[in-house]
């Protein structure tokens, strides 16, 4: 069920390498022309849409909304702030457009994906990309200057309205160089905007391809992020009683674990450079929206933040594998008290049953084995050895506790003589 997207977007030359890259980039899903839908009140009126909805490899949703407005910097940048704030109102048909794309999914997701994915539901990050029609494009290539100053017209649309600036400040937009031809081509965008002008729609569908990735990179840092919060809490919060509960508990973390690493190397480090789509225009638009959400320290930080999990992981695997050691040696220690036990036990009557079943004049037929008195040099003889030798241990024992003891206790004591000497130093001045 899953195609790439190559056939919902016009992508030109860049078929090819959305192709090539396979299931390193999202795959599409649903692809739709939808005559009625309706955005929030305060966005400008459209007569219709293309709907298409994508997967990436680790089954993270991005929808594209592909809408053509009037002209007018006015309604863009009302338009961008109404669908960026108030996504929820965005209706298909009267019904919201997150359970309209579920009623279409319904068969998709029995036999595509998985069978327990919960409902859609917009999420934080959006990247809206604005491609101006011929008029207005030509107004704005009019305006555009070689400098790094910007109109107050694209600071309305890049800002979403937000803050209007007469100046000819930056306020933070970028513009690429290699991007930016002046009379010809323009890009201008911020970390949630982008504004492109005079390119050709397969240039601009490979733009929004890579805003895409960007976007899916930032979403999924937050999720590796609360979801290594909630496996460190899980962790901190587990009560293991038992190398059982301790085996589960690591099993638990180690399942985590692989699915954090497996989401920074699938859903981020995939997006964060520019392999899959090796392309000068699309590299130079890639890297300089790359620079303006940081996600480079993202990715960074977000390692060292898995690496975290994995050092805590690593952790309980030595508890276990100590209180494993100490149960291995504790079931040994008491088989071997029971062999010596046994041994002590058995030998010295084995040694005395041997004395009276020898036919010999130390031996009176007459009397009892029992009596002590007659026989009682075969049995100090039977019985001392073993009784020395428990003895010896006993004594050796203690000894070698005591010299434990002894050896804790001069710690403290040197610990008291580095602090006095410290207190004479200071009060000698020193």
């Amino acid at each position: 069920m899953l195609r790439p997207l190559s056939e919902a977007l016009d992508l030109g030359r860049f078929a090819a390498h959305v192709e090539a890259s396979g299931r390193l980039l999202p795959r599409l899903v649903l692809h739709e022309r939808v005559p009625e839908i309706t955005l929030p009140p305060s966005a400008a009126r459209v007569d219709g849409a293309a709907v298409i909805l994508a997967v990436t490899p680790r089954w993270d949703p991005l929808l594209f909304v592909d809408v053509e407005i009037p002209d007018g910097s006015d309604a863009i940048a009302d338009t961008l702030y109404a669908t960026w704030q108030d996504r929820s109102a965005m209706r298909v048909g009267g019904a919201p457009l997150t359970e309209w794309l579920d009623e279409r999914l319904h068969a998709y997701r029995v036999t595509a994906g998985p069978a327990d994915q919960p409902p859609l539901e917009f999420g934080r990050n959006v990247h809206q990309s604005v491609f101006p029609g011929a008029a207005h494009a030509q107004r704005l290539l009019a305006e555009h200057t070689s400098g790094d100053a910007v109109s107050q017209e694209v600071v309305a649309i890049v800002l979403r309205g937000t803050l209007n600036d007469g100046t000819g400040a930056t306020l933070g937009i970028r513009r690429p160089e290699t991007l930016n031809n002046p009379g010809q081509t323009m890009v201008a965008h911020g970390r949630g905007v982008s504004l492109i002008v005079g390119y050709a729609p397969p240039v601009e569908n490979a733009f929004a391809l890579a805003a895409a990735g960007i976007v899916n990179a930032v979403a999924a840092v937050h999720r590796i992020r609360r979801q290594a919060f909630e496996a460190l809490e899980l962790d901190r919060t587990a009560v293991v009683e038992t190398t059982e509960g301790a085996r589960a508990l690591v099993t638990q973390l180690s399942r985590r674990l692989s699915d954090l690493q497996l989401d920074l190397s699938f859903s981020v480090e995939a997006y964060a450079d520019t392999i899959l789509i090796p392309e000068l225009l699309i590299e130079s638009f890639h890297s300089s929206l790359r620079d303006v959400s940081a996600l480079a320290d993202a990715v960074t930080n977000t390692s060292r933040i898995v690496d975290r999990v994995n050092a805590v992981l690593a952790t309980r695997c030595v508890d276990l594998e100590t209180a494993s050691q100490e149960y291995a040696e504790g079931r040994d220690r008491v088989l071997a008290t029971v062999i010596a036990a046994g041994s002590v036990i058995a030998l010295p009557p084995a040694l005395l049953l041997a004395f009276f079943g020898v036919n010999s004049s130390d031996v009176d037929p007459r009397r009892s084995i029992l009596d002590v008195q007659h026989y009682g040099v075969a049995y100090a003889i039977a019985w001392l050895p073993f009784v020395l030798l428990i003895a010896v241990g006993l004594v050796a024992r203690r000894r070698v506790s005591l010299s434990l003891s002894a050896s804790e206790a001069v710690i403290p004591d040197q610990r008291r003589t580095r602090r006095s000497w410290l207190g004479r130093s200071r009060r000698d001045g020193r």
